[in-house]
């Protein structure tokens, strides 16, 4: 397997297509969830760009994170900025999916130079408000079914005092609950779990690894919610950031709601927006040919 050393820290990464083409780097979501359920849809991109896609640090099949490290956002773009150093990439495009686009926004505003545009993938800019976001929509469902546990925790994370971490915690109960939920997954229109399964049986390659891979994500995560900028508010990135800007979002999509959407429709500079009508969060399995069509038209007459 492909890996980069970034101050004693190994760092797996892939690559897909030529390196006389544009490049596009590829920041996964979760936190935790690593590059490999993006594997097809990168070597899809691959057919015209030079992509490169990795787990980051404390990753799935990257080096974990120590327990005694701090390692928050700001350490993640540092360590990204040094990677492209040392993979030799002048400059690229960063496409973010989910927190990635959290991390995409942060990196790009701190190393603009050697951006050359940027994708937001159904990004969170701000924690409080997609968890509000999650509970606005949620809660007349919880309504209707009578839901009392539901119904709390939405007009708990929708209380004006709320801080950003309480309510992303609350906004983590309500994810597990549509997990659990057949009638929250179908209100909500997520990926049906049967359909996400055979795009993972079909596309994504089986990889031999152990529990302990497996589970450094939940230092990854732990690591990102102790340093606190995890909960910073990066929607003002967006004013300052100046490269071609695409935001990516399904018309279902709950973490990239209405309102991150607007301000990124009124302050971003060279700003576009394309909405998937037949997709919730994950825009690149429910409509594979819509998603990449909308990345390559943007790439082609903006960089």
């Amino acid at each position: 397997m492909p890996f980069v050393k970034i101050d004693e820290k190994n760092i797996y990464y892939e690559e897909y297509g030529k390196h006389n083409k544009n490049t596009i780097v590829y920041f996964h979501g979760g936190p935790g969830e690593s590059c490999l359920s993006y594997t097809h849809q990168a070597k899809v991109l691959g057919e015209n760009y030079h992509v490169i896609s990795f787990d980051q640090y404390g990753v799935l099949r990257s080096d974990a994170i120590p327990e005694n490290q701090v390692f928050g956002v700001k350490d993640h773009a540092q360590l990204i900025e040094k990677m492209r150093k040392k993979l030799g990439i002048n400059s690229w495009t960063v496409l973010g999916h989910s927190y990635g686009g959290m991390l995409a926004s942060h990196y790009v505003h701190t190393y603009s130079k050697h951006v050359d545009s940027v994708i937001y993938d159904c990004p969170t800019w701000n924690i409080a408000l997609t968890s509000k976001t999650v509970a606005s929509f949620l809660l007349p469902y919880f309504e209707k079914v009578g839901c009392e546990k539901g119904v709390n925790i939405c007009n708990d994370i929708l209380n004006e005092e709320i801080t950003s971490k309480d309510a992303f915690d609350k906004a983590i109960m309500l994810s597990r609950m549509m997990q659990e939920d057949e009638g929250i997954r179908i209100y909500s229109h997520v990926i049906d779990p049967h359909d996400y399964q055979q795009y993972n049986m079909k596309y994504i390659p089986q990889i031999n690894t152990d529990a302990t891979n497996l589970g450094k994500f939940v230092v990854h995560t732990q690591k990102l919610m102790e340093q606190g900028d995890f909960y910073k508010n990066y929607l003002p990135n967006l004013k300052d950031i100046k490269v071609p800007s695409l935001l990516l979002v399904g018309k279902y999509d709950l973490t990239c709601g209405k309102d991150q959407q607007d301000y990124f429709c009124k302050y971003s500079h060279n700003g576009y927006i394309v909405e998937f009508q037949n997709s919730a969060h994950l825009s690149w399995i429910q409509e594979p040919q819509a998603y990449t069509k909308a990345i390559i038209d943007f790439l082609d007459t903006k960089i």
